[in-house]
């Protein structure tokens, strides 16, 4: 098993799109169940103007975030193995967990607002 150190990233470091897809994801479902929802400005407002701050917003505090932990998994776990590498995509998972969780929130705040 070959550890090394090195200081390439253990994750890809670009822009997390994570909270625009879970966005888009929750209006088609509220679209399908509740069609009346999207008037032809509540839609475009929705899509057009929530997508692009979710991923703005969200996107960036948390690719910020991640960025963070990774370093911190750098910090406490020098050598680059299979553990390493195990820790930081779990928490990865963790963080995009959270991620989904607070855009449904605000995509169902955003709901009851249309309604």
């Amino acid at each position: 098993m070959a550890s090394e150190r090195s200081d390439e990233p253990l994750l890809s470091e670009s822009p997390d799109r994570w909270p625009a897809m879970v966005w888009i994801v929750a209006g088609i479902w509220q679209f399908a169940a509740f069609p009346m929802l999207f008037a032809w400005w509540k839609g475009v407002l929705y899509f057009l103007v929530g997508a692009p701050v979710m991923l703005l917003v969200t996107g960036t505090a948390t690719a910020r975030l991640r960025g963070v932990m990774l370093d911190m998994v750098r910090d406490v776990f020098p050598v680059k193995d299979r553990f390493t590498r195990l820790i930081a995509v779990l928490l990865r998972v963790m963080l995009a967990a959270l991620e989904g969780v607070l855009v449904l929130t605000a995509a169902r705040g955003a709901f009851m607002l249309m309604a």
